[in-house]
């Protein structure tokens, strides 16, 4: 059992993903760490609302291209060369719009400078290009090279910060020290790309490209739109109706639960490939693996949230100053929103790999329409009312995405039922009840899930074969 799952192609992408971006959230932590010591709260919350201000115009100036280039590759690799180029050039003059968009939005609303505002335009068209090569690896399931790229570049930030005097550390500084190094690791993308023979066919006309990419694209573009107040708005939310310490918070939050983050999108973005090419190849074989393979996926994300949930208080109150201490609660929340948020996008790709976009845009405008009221009330109490109110929306959200699911594809998902009631357990234990015990009692129930999650694999897995 364990030769063949090591052999197996979505296991080896899986791992190469998942390894590289916990070893790369893991040196970005101790790199927060020490930016947490030099910044005060407040200077963080500004340096992290410009990345996540960025990172804004980078999700909306994606134009919703992503997964129909990691898809088209994965079923015809001779397209990658057009996909790649015309990609890049289409997304830049996006992101030139979207700048405009956002200066006109920022004299109104907003709080940054002039500096401020040309340093959230320069991450976006930078990052945009490294994203467009990352996602050429991954069309090609080529997990392996992203991943080194990425962990030796994390390593570099790493040190880099470490080297440095506290005394020259501000926000600009920062900010021009990590566009440089992007910089870099985006040639660096090109070059591995171009090394490997992965830039394949001929680039065909800008505007026939373009407009092929966004005939298919944008059931994803109208998604990403509808899903901004909760996906890129919060920010926002908190910079109008709170403070930037809180928005610290939130964002450190987000920083303190990104290996968990990163391990579930990328156990998404190994699979997408294999799904999209098995759903034209073999229906009968893809159903199995979807009605199978979603308990283990939901099982496996339960457990890594319950785990940082148990022990995030002792982890992190060690490690961060006391004035940073309130983000502990509120990253206990975000991991478990990101639970809920990881099982939407497991469902979401299943609907990308059987051609479902406009599905996936009718769940995100239902989903928008009920979740922004109250996040937008919620950031009115600081980054852990936010989180609240993220957690209360998505949870709701389910019963229809799940009636949606069921309904369109036919698909029976084995212990679905069991699955939910094991995550109401753990989270209302973890949450509620497991900061009143000691951290030896912590440890002990600890071992004694993974045990029964153990079990319950390795009896699921003899069930089958025996069959």
């Amino acid at each position: 059992m364990i030769k063949k799952i090591f052999h197996n192609k979505v296991f080896k992408n899986f791992s190469y993903l998942t390894i590289g971006s916990i070893l790369s959230q893991l040196i970005s932590l101790l790199t927060v760490l020490k930016i947490t010591k030099i910044l005060h709260p407040d200077d963080y919350g500004l340096y992290t609302f410009m990345i996540a201000q960025g990172t804004l115009l980078l999700t909306v100036g994606d134009l919703g291209i992503r997964n129909i280039v990691i898809r088209t590759i994965a079923r015809d690799p001779n397209r990658s060369k057009d996909l790649i180029y015309n990609g890049a050039i289409l997304r830049t003059l996006a992101l030139l719009v979207l700048g405009a968009v956002y200066l006109i939005y920022n004299h109104f609303l907003g709080n940054l400078q002039a500096e401020e505002l040309l340093f959230v335009l320069l991450f976006a068209l930078i990052s945009c290009f490294g994203k467009l090569f990352e996602t050429a690896f991954l069309g090609h399931q080529k997990m392996l090279p992203p991943s080194v790229i990425n962990l030796s570049f994390s390593v570099l930030w790493f040190l880099w910060i470490f080297i440095i005097p506290a005394a020259i550390v501000d926000v600009p500084f920062l900010f021009y020290s990590f566009l440089f190094l992007n910089i870099i690791k985006n040639l660096v993308f090109h070059i591995i790309l171009s090394k490997q023979g992965l830039i394949l066919g001929k680039m065909d006309g800008f505007l026939a490209s373009s407009y092929s990419l966004l005939r298919e694209s944008w059931p994803y573009l109208a998604l990403v739109l509808v899903m901004l107040p909760y996906t890129k708005f919060t920010n926002n939310f908190l910079d109008i109706n709170s403070t930037r310490e809180e928005i610290g918070y939130f964002n450190l939050s987000e920083r303190l639960t990104g290996p968990i983050s990163f391990v579930l999108d990328f156990g998404l973005v190994a699979i997408f490939p294999n799904l999209s090419a098995l759903w034209i190849s073999n229906k009968s074989k893809f159903k199995n693996y979807i009605s199978v393979g979603f308990k283990y996926y939901m099982l496996f994300g339960m457990l890594l949230c319950f785990l940082f949930t148990l022990f995030a208080e002792e982890l992190f109150g060690l490690i961060f100053p006391a004035s940073y201490l309130p983000a502990v609660l509120v990253c206990q929340l975000q991991v478990w929103y990101l639970f809920l948020t990881s099982v939407d996008s497991l469902i979401g790709t299943v609907f990308g790999a059987t051609n479902n976009e406009k599905k996936i845009l009718r769940l995100g405008i239902v989903n928008s329409l009920f979740s922004t009221p109250i996040l937008f009330f919620s950031s009115q109490y600081g980054a852990l009312g936010l989180a609240s109110g993220m957690i209360f929306s998505f949870a709701v959200f389910q019963f229809y995405l799940w009636h949606v699911f069921g309904k369109t594809l036919q698909f029976k998902i084995e212990d679905r039922g069991l699955m939910w009631i094991s995550a109401a357990v753990l989270f209302g234990f973890s949450y509620f009840i497991a900061n009143e015990i000691g951290f030896i009692y912590k440890f002990l129930v600890g071992v004694l899930v993974l045990a029964l999650t153990g079990i319950y694999f390795f009896r699921n897995y003899t069930l089958a074969k025996s069959a």
